[in-house]
């Protein structure tokens, strides 16, 4: 009792130490200069397509997520290899009995031992070390296989996830262009409506031009003014998105440096450089792959519960008081051997689940092959479908904008009237959303072929 007494004196001792040791680390801590924080910067970040991509395959939450996925997973690796690696263990155990039983008092007239005193029964401290060691078991070796492939499945939906970030990026970042240039294309044909407007009102003043010339270019320019605010709003909406997406504030102003015709070039030249479709390749078709070897991993998980288990283990015991039960052998060595015999059909019914689950993954991944060669030859073919009716809408654009061009000079020469005016400008912001509308559709086919050819080296 009175060493007991002892060490709860030293415990309080430590305790202290360590107390005023954190209390000195604080008010040091308290007393330093507090670090300053990054100042907000209104300055825009340059990225051009290929620099946001990068930028969102780091930075992207969604990325940083999937890449916590794979860590998690290496840890579940390890977690199952472990169990078949060396395990020990300490226990402790410390009692005392203020009253003794009968049997207890009465000992000490059975045993000749003049230094026996029954009093030390009522105390018992003792202390116990084990190491168990697994020698054979088919569910382990199996498992670590499996643990292994699942952490490849995590790998791979990492990479799956890095395709379809990037594809997002490409979409949202021609959006983002397109919406610039219809917000550029409305300004300048602001710009040239208005002026017409002043000059047909300086017109009409003196005599030259009529009262509805006027009001019909005051409409023209009161929905030029419409369709700018509302692209205003949609350059701001598709930042947003596409700073979201790369992982930037959407506080942070950024400038694109890529134009769309450069970008449009650079696809044609990617294409030309896709000949074949390798299955390999595909993310799908890997997961697919690993999927159906891990049914089958499973399906032998469950044929291996038929199989017997064999553990090792060591204790060592240390008695630390006079206590007559505490008597114990020190060291032991020992083998445990399981074998399952009989489940009433229970483990032949899990092995029958396993076995079918097994076979459906087998399908499901023949099934995935089809439907990959199937999607690339329509990506391939809505691509260049897409790249026809693109070039189309683009030399139609060029068309319609000097239609238009030509009807703004003819009625500042007064040959032409307001409403062809009207007519042509109509017609151009038609060909000019059919345009944007050919681009985007372009856009996602050649990303979305890009994602089927896509390979895990990203």
């Amino acid at each position: 009792m009175h060493n007991i007494n002892k060490d709860s004196s030293q415990e309080k001792s430590v305790k202290m130490r360590i107390t005023s040791y954190l209390l000195t680390m604080l008010m040091f801590c308290l007393a330093l200069p507090l670090q300053a924080q990054p100042e907000p910067t209104n300055t825009p970040l340059q990225f051009s397509l290929s620099e946001a991509k990068d930028y969102a395959l780091i930075n992207s939450p969604i990325l940083l997520n999937s890449a916590r996925d794979v860590e998690i997973a290496k840890k579940r690796v390890w977690e199952s290899t472990s169990m078949g690696l060396p395990q020990a263990n300490v226990t402790g155990s410390y009692s005392y009995s203020p009253q003794l039983a009968g049997l207890s008092e009465q000992l000490g007239e059975f045993i000749p031992d003049p230094n026996f005193d029954p009093n030390d029964l009522k105390t018992s401290l003792f202390g116990s070390f084990q190491v168990d060691q697994l020698i054979f078991s088919g569910q382990y070796l199996i498992g670590v296989k499996a643990a292994k492939v699942y952490s490849n499945m995590s790998v791979l939906a990492n990479t799956k996830s890095k395709i379809g970030v990037v594809e997002s990026i490409t979409n949202n970042y021609f959006s983002a262009l397109v919406a610039r240039q219809s917000k550029s294309i409305l300004d300048s044909t602001l710009a040239a409506v208005e002026k017409t407007l002043f000059e047909t009102t300086q017109m009409y003043k003196n005599g030259f031009a009529e009262q509805t010339d006027v009001d019909q270019l005051r409409i023209l320019a009161s929905n030029i003014k419409s369709s700018l605010s509302v692209a205003e709003r949609q350059i701001d909406l598709m930042d947003r998105l596409l700073k979201f997406q790369m992982g930037l504030s959407i506080d942070q102003p950024i400038l694109l440096t890529d134009q769309i015709e450069g970008l449009v070039f650079i696809m044609d030249v990617d294409v030309s450089q896709i000949d074949s479709f390798v299955m390999d390749k595909n993310i799908d078709f890997k997961i697919a792959t690993n999927q159906e070897y891990l049914m089958q991993l499973n399906y032998q998980v469950k044929k291996a519960e038929y199989l017997p288990t064999l553990n090792g283990y060591y204790s060592y015991y240390k008695s630390f008081d006079n206590n007559f039960f505490n008597d114990q052998s020190p060291s032991t060595f020992g083998l445990s051997f399981y074998m399952p015999i009989f489940s009433s059909g229970q483990r032949a019914a899990k092995v029958g689940q396993s076995r079918l689950t097994y076979m459906k993954a087998q399908t499901s991944k023949d099934i995935t092959t089809e439907n990959l060669r199937i999607q690339y030859e329509t990506a391939m073919s809505e691509y260049l479908s897409a790249h026809d009716i693109y070039l189309l809408q683009k030399e139609n654009r060029e068309l319609s904008l000097r239609i238009y061009t030509k009807s703004i000079t003819k009625f500042r020469e007064g040959i032409g009237s307001s409403l062809d005016l009207n007519q042509t400008q109509q017609q151009y912001f038609d060909a000019e959303g059919a345009y944007f509308r050919a681009l985007m559709t372009l856009v996602a086919a050649k990303a979305k072929l890009e994602s089927l050819v896509a390979n895990s080296s990203m």
